[in-house]
This record gives C-alpha cells, structure tokens and sequence, in this order.
C-alpha cells in the first residue's frame, strides 16, 4: 500500500508539471464581448473649495493720481503709495512692475518704469508696505480743461507663485500685460 501511494504521488506530480509546462499564451485573442449598458447615475459630488483669484493671484491697481514734491535735499521730485501687500516675502521671491501713463485714458501711451526721455527720468523704489517714484521733473497727475487726466501710474504685483507660470511675456510692454489680465483700460 505504501508502494502504490508514493506511484500515486508521483503520477499526480509528474501529470502537474506536464500540465504546467504545457499550457501557454500562443493563441490569437478571441473577439471582444458586446459592451454593457451604462449604469445608473451617481450621487452629486460635495461642493469643492473655492480657488485662487485669476490670473494666478496677480493683482493691479486702479490708475493712480500723483503729487509729487520736491524733496530740496536729492533735488528729485519724489511720489509715494501705500501698498500694503508690498511685503517683504513679495520683494525677495516675486515683483512688482509700475507703468506711467504719459497721455490720457483716451489717448494712452503708456511706458514701464523706469522710464527715460531726454532728460526725463522717472525711477521707482519699493518697500515694504509701499512704492516711491522720482522724478528729475515735477510729473504730477494733470487734469485738461475737458477733465481728462494724463500722468498717472499704475502697479501690478506678480507673487512667486505666479512670477513663472503661463506664457513668456514682456513685463515691460503694457499691451502684453494688459491682454494677459484681462484688464480694460
């Protein structure tokens, strides 16, 4: 009996591994089955969080009236803005750009600062909480007779975040700035 068991054993080995080794992949891959119907529809999903501001958090101001004064001791005409969200995480990982515009709302010509003209120059400073422009002339904002303003200055604050995302543009063109943000005027 002990005999016929280890035969048994054996056989039962030897007819596993035969069918093992004889089983494989070479056939062809039989004809897809008919597609299923669509099932029922689901719950509604909960409300996600709101997202960042467009344009990647990019922000710009208003155009902005000036007054500059004449500081006696640079001899330079010097403006100055409260901005708060000048900080100093924004001065060391994104910036700001300032643009001057030249003519009216109407008639825009509109340059990035700084800006040079003959013997024109307007630079620009920022600091934390605030920006300041100078001037060799007195460029404050002006109002015509027909009530149009020409000489006013806007910013437009770039975060990290934002400073190298989306498509090469030339921060110093306005037009380019412009198409980018969406903004009117």
């Amino acid at each position: 009996m002990k005999r016929i068991s280890s035969y048994f054993f054996v056989a039962c080995m030897f007819s596993f591994i035969i069918g093992i080794t004889s089983c494989g992949k070479d056939g062809a891959a039989g004809p897809a089955g008919p597609a299923g119907q669509n099932g029922s529809k689901g719950d509604k999903g909960d409300k996600g969080d709101k997202g960042d501001a467009g344009s990647v958090n990019i922000t710009y101001s208003e155009w902005l009236d000036t007054h500059f004064a004449l500081d006696t001791a640079s001899g330079e005409y010097v403006w100055s803005a409260d901005v708060p969200a000048i900080n100093a995480d924004l001065l060391s990982t994104g910036f700001v750009k300032v643009y001057f515009n030249l003519f009216t709302a109407d008639q825009p010509n509109i340059s990035s600062i700084p800006y040079v003209e003959g013997d024109l120059y307007i630079r620009e400073v920022l600091t934390e909480g605030g920006l300041l422009l100078f001037s060799n002339f007195n460029v404050s904002t002006q109002t015509d007779n027909s009530g149009k303003k020409r000489f006013q200055v806007r910013y437009v604050i770039v975060p990290a975040n934002a400073a190298g995302r989306g498509r090469n543009i030339n921060w110093s063109n306005y037009a380019e700035v412009q198409a980018l943000l969406g903004m009117k005027n």
